[in-house]
């Protein structure tokens, strides 16, 4: 279970002179990568190098995708159940990101 209140898991991982964070959502296997995970401040990066290793379980999200801003009003509401939908009008996220990596749930 991640952490009290993510809704993502997340561990940090250091190769050579390199550190980053692999993320993964609690609910939908969605996986980023990130250079920081600090509470509302998550900087998403892009790892093309590890896409592979991960794309056979998980939808990897580029940092392109979690970086576009999110419009409630273009949201499919089919897709979300009724608390979600409640903590998205609440918390008013603005990226993609904040939506499926947050500190909320």
């Amino acid at each position: 279970m991640p952490k009290h209140p993510t809704n993502f898991y997340y561990a940090l991982v250091e190769m050579l002179d390199n550190r980053f964070y692999i993320l993964l959502n609690e609910h939908y296997p969605y996986l980023a990568f990130s250079s920081a995970v600090d509470f509302g401040n998550i900087k998403f990066i892009d790892r093309h190098d590890l896409n592979n290793r991960f794309s056979s379980y998980y939808r990897i999200l580029s940092k392109r995708e979690l970086s576009t801003p999110f419009n409630q009003k273009n949201l499919n509401k089919s897709e979300l159940n009724r608390a979600e939908l409640d903590q998205i009008t609440f918390w008013e996220p603005q990226t993609v990101g904040q939506v499926i990596f947050n500190y909320w749930d």
